[in-house]
């Protein structure tokens, strides 16, 4: 096989090098490529490998847009109305191998992980006396999750896939490793949360991975594995925990910055910019309306008994009689402001809700719905069955973490896109694996690649 060495596993390591009046912790500053040999070696540049991966998570192409924009885009809840076809493939679910967008995507996130391995492999090493155990712990911590985070939304958009554990050196890095499970990919997940949560301390800073954020992608990841015991045992630790709350009116966590909710959330400025506005604003407020909120959940936020005051993430105009609708959820197009929230504590309430059903805990999977309902103004459900209650959690989950990037995994891990999407080829539950990184990596081949593509 033709080696042509520019994927995931050859990728540099990129670092913030100079920290020097930084007042935004993630403010963006000039990046090298630097030989990895020499780039963390004290703690002023372990620091700023840390800062390096936030800012490659930041990216356009990881949460700043792209990795939630094709989830929202092959779910139920947005129409892509632009010029960019290579969307439209999300939106049809009808996506090739060959997709711009798969391919910048899979490859940000493995930036994320390499410069996560570096700062595992020599972090432990560093010889500083400025550099106290605690902070060696944090900084530690910190890698562990982000690699975790990197490698579930890997994991639950691709299945299983190449698990680097090692800092890429020189293009011979990564060799002989080969595309593992789903499971065993998790598996990495866990083992990566189990070792940041006995590093990391109690949330201090929203922008920042902490303990409570631990907890709180454990919740998310045993919840996609089912294991209904954990997730609940996971998510109450969030909740009782005190250091997150739902805040009201609902319009208040996306429109300030690092409120109560979030539980880690990426913080953006005009120089550090978030992307999603552009695309969902209309013309008129200098965005390209590349895609518009679905019918579907234009209903559903709209029903004073469904999205309560939620229906404040819609925007709407007339012109000449028509009315069109867009979203404004992410609406700081002129400083690129808007957060992306990675956790908040909305999801931790309804992930203990659903857990509660599944154990045929009703009356405590109903309370936790109601509380997120309360939040939205909304009267609490109280006469339902099992069923019933699962389908108002999948429905509200819906409405509460619209435009998040969540609704499209919801539907595939509870076996419910068929039916709700209308999709009959269950190969298009998963994303192609980038066809480019099939033929540069001479440890992936055609078999290697997801069926269907």
């Amino acid at each position: 096989m033709k080696k042509i060495f520019t994927n995931y596993k050859t990728l540099a390591l990129a670092l913030l090098v100079s920290l020097s009046g930084c007042d935004n912790i993630l403010e963006p500053e000039p990046r090298l490529d630097v030989s990895t040999a020499q780039a963390i070696t004290d703690k002023r540049s372990a620091e700023a490998a840390l800062l390096g991966a936030y800012s490659e998570l930041q990216s356009n192409n990881y949460y700043g847009f792209e990795y939630p924009a094709l989830a929202y885009l092959s779910a139920d809840e947005v129409d892509w109305s632009g010029s960019y076809n290579f969307y439209q493939q999300f939106d049809l679910n009808a996506i090739p191998a060959e997709n711009s967008s798969i391919k910048s995507v899979w490859s940000q996130i493995y930036r994320v992980i390499n410069v996560s391995n570096n700062l595992i492999d020599k972090v432990p090493a560093i010889e500083d006396r400025n550099l106290t155990e605690a902070q060696r712990q944090k900084l530690l911590g910190e890698a562990y999750f982000l690699r975790a985070l990197s490698y579930f939304d890997l994991g639950r958009a691709w299945g299983g896939v190449p698990l680097v554990l090692k800092p890429t050196v020189d293009k011979n890095s990564g060799a002989g490793i080969k595309r593992a499970t789903l499971q065993q990919t998790y598996e990495q997940v866990l083992a990566d949360l189990e070792q940041a949560e006995t590093l990391l301390p109690s949330l201090t800073s929203r922008g920042r991975a902490s303990k409570e954020a631990v907890w709180a992608l454990k919740a998310r990841l045993y919840l996609y594995q089912q294991n209904w015991t954990k997730a609940e045992e996971y998510s109450t630790l969030v909740i009782s925990s005190g250091k997150a709350s739902l805040v009201q009116p609902y319009s208040a966590f996306y429109t300030g910055k690092l409120t109560n909710e979030s539980i880690l959330e990426l913080v953006y400025d005009n120089s550090d910019r978030n992307s999603h506005a552009n695309y969902w604003l209309t013309s008129s407020k200098g965005g390209r309306y590349e895609w518009k909120p679905s019918a579907a959940i234009i209903q559903d936020l709209r029903n004073p008994q469904v999205g309560g005051s939620r229906s404040a993430i819609l925007g709407s105009q007339v012109d000449n009689g028509k009315e069109t609708v867009y979203g404004q959820k992410y609406s700081k197009i002129g400083t690129g402001e808007d957060g992306a929230f990675v956790l908040r504590i909305a999801e931790q309430y309804l992930i203990r809700a659903e857990a509660r059903l599944k154990q045929s805990n009703l009356p405590g999977g109903l309370a936790d719905l109601n509380e997120v309902r309360k939040r939205s103004d909304l009267s609490p459900l109280l006469a339902l069955d099992l069923n019933a209650a699962l389908l108002a959690v999948e429905q509200e989950r819906e409405v509460e973490l619209a435009f998040e990037g969540h609704r499209w995994y919801d539907l595939i891990r509870t076996g419910r896109a068929e039916t709700v999407l209308g999709i009959s080829d269950k190969n298009k539950f998963l994303y192609p694996i980038p066809n480019s990184e099939i033929l540069a990596d001479p440890d992936l081949g055609p078999e290697d690649q997801n069926p269907g593509y």
